[in-house]
């Protein structure tokens, strides 16, 4: 506990408190979304009513698509494969650090989290969000020590794991995107084993 309230200490102290995704999004370095210039973050935070959808052409890097924001929340359709979700989370000191969670789509979906000051200096995931696990998916009252389940776990050899970030709170769902690694009877065998996704919760320090 004392190291995650001192990296929180030592970056929020660094970071601008009072702002919103707006005003994060257009200071965004551009290692976070390639080919994406000034006018183009303009227009995808503008007009936060517009239910029609937002869209950017980043030329040979293919078009962009606002899905979803909010005044601490943007969701974008970065490509066929892709998408991006940005959130502002509130620390106990009343500022705020940024989660920006990246998910690539082929045969299955994978994310990876990453955490920033509201200036965009990256922030050690540490202890701000777990590790991924396959064992999230697992179902508590499984017996580990049945020969079914250590022969159907062992199929279990990647850890694709889709994040995503909530719109209406500072949520986390996670599910895992096993189905289409694995061979159909392997997946027949290992999902009476697994939970359809886990929840974590932001308490001003961590996810928990």
């Amino acid at each position: 506990m004392k190291r995650i309230i001192f990296i929180i200490a030592l970056f929020a102290s660094i970071s601008v408190s009072a702002q919103n995704i707006g005003e994060v999004f257009l200071t965004m370095p551009e290692d976070i979304i390639f080919g994406l210039e000034a006018a183009g973050k303009e227009k995808l935070v503008s007009n936060h009513d517009d239910t029609t959808g937002i869209v950017v052409d980043r030329g040979v890097l293919g078009k962009m698509e606002r899905i979803a924001i909010s005044d601490d929340f943007i969701s974008l359709q970065t490509s066929e494969a892709g998408t991006i979700q940005i959130k502002l989370l509130p620390l106990i000191n009343d500022s705020k650090i940024i989660c920006v969670v990246k998910t690539v789509c082929a045969k299955m979906c994978d994310s990876q989290i990453q955490f920033y000051t509201t200036k965009w200096m990256p922030i050690p995931q540490g202890d701000l969000f777990p590790k991924k696990d396959k064992d999230w998916f697992i179902k508590a009252d499984v017996d580990r020590n049945s020969q079914d389940f250590q022969n159907a776990y062992a199929a279990l050899d990647m850890n694709p794991i889709v994040i995503t970030l909530s719109a209406e709170d500072t949520s986390i769902a996670a599910s895992y995107d096993i189905e289409n690694y694995l061979t159909t009877d392997d997946y027949k065998k290992i999902k009476p084993y697994l939970i359809d996704s886990k929840k974590f919760v932001w308490d001003k320090l961590s996810y928990k």
